[in-house]
């Protein structure tokens, strides 16, 4: 069997087995009225499901489009109305928050087309559009461009032209995790052989090192350092001998810059008390920095020295996730496209697929 008609028959199946777990609203009625799907290329899983469901807003938060579709439900009436975040990209859902789900068609196969999320930054999926609904709905994806949390989701459809009612909003337990979010960006590391945490602080001489930095070493360090899309962080077995080399550098820099969020205050470079302590480092010569002032690890922000003024963020991985969604400093280029055709591709959730 001819490989395109195989993976065809696969993404529909899917999409008709995941349109059989939903539950229509109002009940009773069956499913909604199919839509009629032009010809066109659209991906097969998505036709199958909205063939079986017909168009409406799932989980009470996501309204599936139709081409053709009217009411709220049109995929190129609902286009005209939102910026899209790739010139190429087609609209195929709206959240009630006004983040919005896209394709990205590259390639003349729609199987192989990525999922696009657009909401506070962008980012892409590689992810069939049935596999990310499934993962959504279950909670498994926690995506930090959507608002909503990472929960699971009543698979409820209610179909085109009927009331939506509010959805209870799930109870979750804790904060979002900025370590998921980057998988859900970069997908799955490799994990790196255990740490002498230690020791490595011993030789700096810090109380500690924030956790969130351990964290994303010991899940993306087996290659010896952490790389993405342009940005450099600094590998744990290396932060004392850079300090040694180049803190003279960072302590002119530092004494001559101020913050301008406060600009009273003078910069000093580690092992100064409260000083900067170098961590990673950018293509465009951005250098980040922990400013070691506050007493907890945890809540060091990044200060980018750089070559501009002085700007603070977050923890590290609150600062890579906004980034690579394009909401952080602008240290890189976050724009969706073609990741076979980058110098640094990330994907989205899984490995590339050959």
């Amino acid at each position: 069997m001819d490989d395109h008609v195989s993976a065809a028959d696969g993404l529909r199946r899917a999409g008709e087995r995941l349109a059989a777990t939903f539950r229509s609203v109002p009940d009773g009625g069956g499913p909604g009225r199919a839509p009629h799907i032009p010809s066109g290329p659209y991906p097969d899983d998505y036709v199958a499901l909205i063939s079986r469901t017909g168009p409406g807003t799932l989980a009470g938060v996501l309204r599936l489009l139709v081409p053709g579709g009217d009411g709220g439900f049109g995929m190129e009436a609902e286009q005209r109305e939102h910026e899209p975040p790739h010139p190429e990209a087609r609209l195929w859902g709206v959240f009630t928050g006004g983040e919005t789900c896209w394709w990205l068609p590259f390639g003349d196969d729609p199987a192989r087309w990525l999922v696009a999320l657009d909401g506070h930054g962008q980012q892409q999926l590689n992810l069939t559009t049935t596999e990310f609904l499934d993962e959504w709905l279950d909670g498994r994806l926690d995506l930090p461009v959507l608002a909503l949390p990472p929960v699971p989701r009543e698979r409820t459809l209610t179909r085109a032209g009927h009331p939506v009612a509010a959805p209870a909003e799930p109870v979750r337990d804790g904060a979002r995790d900025p370590l998921a979010q980057l998988r859900t960006i970069i997908g799955p590391g490799r994990p790196a052989a255990a740490y002498d945490w230690e020791a490595i602080e011993a030789e700096l001489g810090v109380p500690g090192l924030p956790a969130d930095y351990k964290r994303l070493y010991e899940a993306y360090g087996a290659d010896g350092r952490f790389a993405v899309n342009g940005i450099f962080v600094q590998a744990p077995d290396g932060l004392a001998s850079h300090l040694a080399e180049y803190g003279h550098i960072y302590r002119k820099w530092a004494e001559n810059d101020r913050n301008p969020a406060s600009p009273e205050r003078r910069y000093t470079a580690y092992p100064e008390p409260g000083g900067l302590l170098y961590c990673g480092s950018t293509e465009g010569r951005d250098v980040l920095c922990w400013d070691t002032a506050g007493p907890d690890p945890d809540r060091w922000p990044v200060v980018n020295l750089g070559y501009s003024e002085i700007v603070e963020f977050g923890p590290l991985t609150e600062l890579l996730v906004a980034e690579l969604t394009g909401v952080g400093l602008d240290m890189t280029d976050a724009s969706l496209g073609d990741p076979t055709e980058w110098a640094w591709p990330f994907w989205g959730p899984r490995p590339p697929r050959t």
